[in-house]
């Protein structure tokens, strides 16, 4: 074991000269900014990343500065710095839903000549397609992964799945979802089945007392923005490199409609946020519902019984689980960056992003054990592991405002039908779609 730890503590100090000669950075201090600028000054000095910095200084030649930018505005401030020629870092943290902004001003420098399919190669989950995803715009590659996170079990941190009460279906005599996933039968249809099923008015008083599923459909409408993800579809699309509205195709009528169905129709869902459905669930007044994966933890603390974990239910049209995710992390560098090579490998190192640094296939189950006792099952656990690779971005509209949330809510919840609603909306979200995407 002794001479185990002297190879590899050999290897270690070898390796650093070797990075040092081929990016020397002079001794100069690079400033990393962000909105989480503080959080990573604490990871890597008090957190799991204690010892990291000092082995990225030494091997760039350079002094690393954190600078916290606070979240309310700071793509502005960002973009304010760079067309002032002053930018605020030269490494800076920004969210993908950024990028239309800053990009579309010409603020940042792209990256396809600095990172090689060999990079998006070597990361990890679906991170390996980030220029798909997240980091590109009008076709040119700007972020530098991180994986979603810099701290390393918290990658895909606003994915969204489905949560159950077990021991409902169970006492109902219902199949479960898990089983049914498991089966390739967990789909609009089943969930529309066991939501009906498990909806009950116990003492006869005409009165629901236990909702089948739970959705936040007024005043914001985000199941119905889910489910279009759910089946294929989102609000816009990319037809010959413009971005088009998608609100009226067949994939979203399709998702609106369902909710429609099971609320006007059926009666079993719980609507919020004229309920607390979370808090409504852990009382064991509703049956299932979509919840942010994050916030498993809160439920387990609370519950008395026994859930399961599944993906959002799969529409008609789709041929796979997503895993809707509201947005992704990365780092970008300002346009006038004199070293972007250098750059990237600096924080390919400090995050340890890609195998180069990090043993990736360790990645999955770095994720997974955090969950592991905030889950009751292995099929629910395997369906967090199985997240990491099926991120699909909410659709970014920037300049939105509440156009398409009162269109989605008068859709479900009103006489009129889904397509006209979609179709009223669809002249006031091309134009802000033209503006971010189509210049």
């Amino acid at each position: 074991m002794k001479r185990l730890v002297c190879v590899l503590l050999a290897v270690l100090l070898l390796s650093v000269p070797v990075l040092a000669a081929e990016y020397d950075l002079g001794g100069r201090t690079i400033k990393i900014a962000g909105h989480s600028a503080d959080g990573m000054r604490q990871y890597f000095t008090d957190g799991e990343g204690r010892g990291r910095l000092e082995l990225v200084e030494e091997a760039f030649n350079c002094k690393i500065e954190f600078v916290q930018i606070d979240w309310d505005g700071a793509e502005n401030r960002i973009l304010a710095s760079i067309v002032a020629g002053d930018p605020v870092g030269d490494l800076i943290y920004i969210s993908n839903r950024w990028l239309p902004l800053l990009a579309g001003n010409g603020a940042l420098l792209p990256l396809d000549d600095i990172l090689t399919e060999e990079y998006y190669a070597s990361l990890p989950g679906s991170h390996k397609n980030m220029r798909e995803l997240y980091s590109s715009y009008q076709g040119k590659a700007y972020g530098i992964s991180v994986n979603g996170s810099y701290q390393r079990n918290m990658d895909i941190g606003s994915a969204q799945g489905w949560i159950y009460n077990r021991d409902m279906f169970v006492a109902a005599g219902l199949p479960t979802p898990n089983e049914l996933q498991n089966e390739g039968k967990w789909n609009w249809e089943t969930m529309k089945e066991l939501a009906i099923a498990l909806t009950q008015d116990i003492d006869g008083d005409g009165v629901v007392d236990i909702y089948g599923v739970g959705a936040r459909l007024d005043p914001w409408p985000i199941e119905q923005e889910m489910a279009v993800y759910a089946n294929g579809g989102g609000i816009m699309k990319f037809v010959d490199g413009k971005a088009v509205y998608a609100m009226n195709d067949p994939e979203a009528i399709e998702a609106i409609e369902m909710w429609k169905e099971l609320d006007q129709v059926h009666g079993c869902v719980m609507v919020g946020d004229k309920f607390d459905i979370r808090a409504q669930f852990n009382q064991g007044k509703v049956a299932m519902f979509r919840l942010d994966l994050y916030a498993l933890p809160d439920h387990a603390k609370e519950v008395d019984f026994d859930y399961g974990w599944v993906f959002f239910p799969m529409g008609p049209k789709a041929t796979d689980f997503v895993n809707p995710v509201w947005g992704m992390e990365m780092f970008v560098l300002p346009i006038s960056c004199d070293a972007p090579a250098a750059m990237a490998e600096l924080v390919d190192m400090l995050f340890e992003t890609t195998a180069k640094y990090r043993d990736i296939d360790a990645y999955e189950d770095e994720f997974v054990e955090y969950f592991l006792p905030y889950v009751k099952d292995w099929d629910s656990l395997e369906t967090i592991k199985q997240m990491l690779n099926k991120a699909r971005l909410w659709d970014n509209i920037p300049g939105l405002g509440n156009e398409l949330n009162e269109a989605l809510v008068k859709a479900t919840m009103g006489s009129g039908s889904a397509k006209s609603e979609m179709d009223a909306v669809a002249p006031v979200i091309q134009s802000l779609l033209d503006e971010a995407y189509n210049k």
